[in-house]
C-alpha cells in the first residue's frame, strides 16, 4: 500500500524507528549507562507534566534528568546537528497543538541544536573577555528564566552544555588551573539551575531540599565522567536494556511523549463529555 510515494506494507518499520546503530561498540559505554538513567528521570517528569499534575514529585525528579542532556551535548565529540532533531522537534509542537497545549515553549531538540552551533564561538567569546567572564556566565543565567517562555531552559541549556564542554576539555583549555575553574563553574550552573526551577515550579520545602540534593549527586556524577567503553560488559543481562535505552534516546523521547500527549488528550477529551 503506497501512501504519497511510501510502501506502508513493505516498510520495515523497525529500522526506521530505530535504525540501527553499527558504528558503536557492542560493550556498554559510560555515556549508554548515564543516559539511560536521564531517560528514566525524563520519562518520570512527562509523566508528572502529563498526567499527575498535582504530585510534586514527579517533576522533581525530573529536574535531574536536565543537566545530564545538556552535559552531553557539551561533552559530544561532534556540533553537527542531525535532520531528525529539527523533524522531530516539529512534530511535538505540532502534537501538542493537537491536543490543545501551548506549542511555546518550543522543544528541548531545538535549544540542543542551537546550542551544538553556537557552543565553541560563545566559549571563545567568553575565554578572550576574562575580565567579564563572570559577568557573562550569570548574564546567562538571569536570561534563562525568561529565554525558557519561548524556548526550553534557553539559555540555562546554553550554561549547563558549557558543563561537559569545560569539564571535557579542562586540561586543554585551563592548564593547571583547569580543575579548579571547571568545578567552580558547574557549581554555579548547577546553583543557577536549580534556583531557575524552584522558580518555576515553586516546590514546597521537602522537595525543594530533594531537588538541591539530587543536583549535588549530579555535580559529582557529571564531574567523575570518562566517555569510556566498558570492557567486556556485552555480555551483562542488562547490557541490551542500558544499549536500547542509550542509543535510542531520541526515538524513546519522542515516541513516549506522543504516547503521554494522546493519554493526556483523551483523558481532557473524557473530562469534557462528561462534564
Amino acid at each position: 500500500m503506497f501512501v504519497m510515494g511510501v510502501d506502508f506494507k513493505n516498510t520495515d518499520w523497525k529500522n526506521q524507528l530505530f535504525p540501527k546503530r553499527g558504528n558503536l561498540p557492542e560493550d556498554l559505554t559510560a555515556f549508554d549507562i548515564l543516559k539511560s538513567f536521564a531517560v528514566v528521570l525524563m520519562i518520570i517528569d512527562h509523566v508528572g507534566w502529563l498526567l499527575f499534575q498535582n504530585i510534586e514529585w514527579f517533576r522533581v525528579l525530573g529536574r535531574l534528568s536536565v543537566p545530564i542532556w545538556f552535559f552531553l551535548i557539551g561533552y559530544s565529540y561532534t556540533r553537527q546537528v542531525p535532520w531528525r532533531w529539527y523533524a522531530a522537534g516539529v512534530i511535538l509542537a505540532v502534537s501538542s497543538m493537537v491536543v490543545g497545549l501551548d506549542p511555546l515553549p518550543l522543544s528541548v531538540l531545538f535549544t540542543m541544536a542551537i546550542i551544538r552551533y553556537v557552543l565553541e564561538p560563545v566559549w571563545a567569546f567568553m575565554s578572550e573577555k576574562q575580565a567579564y567572564f563572570w559577568w557573562f556566565v550569570l548574564l546567562l543565567a538571569f536570561f534563562g528564566y525568561v529565554s525558557d517562555m519561548f524556548i526550553e531552559y534557553g539559555t540555562m541549556g546554553l550554561l549547563l552544555a558549557l558543563v561537559g564542554y569545560l569539564f571535557k576539555n579542562r586540561h586543554a583549555l585551563f592548564e593547571d588551573e583547569g580543575e579548579s575553574i571547571s568545578r567552580i563553574f558547574a557549581v554555579v550552573a548547577l546553583a543557577a539551575f536549580g534556583g531557575m526551577e524552584l522558580l518555576k515550579f515553586g516546590f514546597s520545602m521537602l522537595p525543594a531540599m530533594v531537588l538541591a540534593a539530587g543536583l549535588i549527586g549530579i555535580y559529582f556524577v557529571l564531574e567523575g565522567f570518562k566517555g569510556e567503553t566498558l570492557a567486556g560488559s556485552a555480555q551483562k543481562p542488562h547490557a541490551p536494556l542500558l544499549k536500547f535505552m542509550g542509543r535510542y534516546s531520541l526515538e524513546i523521547y519522542v515516541l513516549h511523549l506522543l504516547i503521554l500527549k494522546a493519554v493526556f488528550g483523551l483523558k481532557m477529551l473524557a473530562g469534557g463529555l462528561i462534564g
